[in-house]
């Protein structure tokens, strides 16, 4: 775990000095003279992010254990497998013009394979955030979602 904890940390501040120095000044206008700048909240918070990954690449040089087989274990691998492919299982739906079909999947497909297994509330939470988002769009905003 030594050797992970340094290179998500290295890997961390590289990407977050990067969009530090870089992609926010590139990407966000400055603000007129007198206003707060809209570049400070995302700066802030990259330099938070770059504080946290030094502070992550010294503590784990200052452990002494070893490293102790891979830090991934196969159940981890299996549920990232599952989720993708109820991702995947959404977007191929989305794009064959069934969104509703897509947000069941999503919604319930998530829920199943997170471990769920009631399934009045598996229909209640589909139906209910289906139902609110309907609701919202097309009869209190008038619009369509598509």
């Amino acid at each position: 775990m030594k050797f992970v904890d340094i290179l998500s940390g290295v890997g961390l501040c590289v990407f977050s000095l990067l969009m530090l120095f870089v992609i926010i000044p590139w990407q966000i206008e400055p603000a007129p003279s007198g206003y707060l700048s809209p570049r400070l909240i995302p700066q802030l918070m990259m330099g938070a992010v770059a504080v946290l990954a030094v502070l992550q690449v010294f503590n784990a040089l200052r452990r002494q254990n070893a490293d102790q087989g891979f830090p991934i274990k196969k159940s981890e691998i299996l549920a990232l497998i599952k989720i993708g492919g109820v991702f995947a299982s959404a977007i191929i739906l989305y794009f064959m013009e069934t969104p509703l079909g897509a947000s069941i999947v999503l919604i319930a497909g998530t829920m199943v394979v997170l471990g769920e297994r009631r399934v009045w509330l598996i229909v209640s939470m589909t139906g209910g955030l289906i139902f609110t988002a309907w609701y919202l769009f097309y009869q209190i905003l008038n619009t369509a979602i598509l």
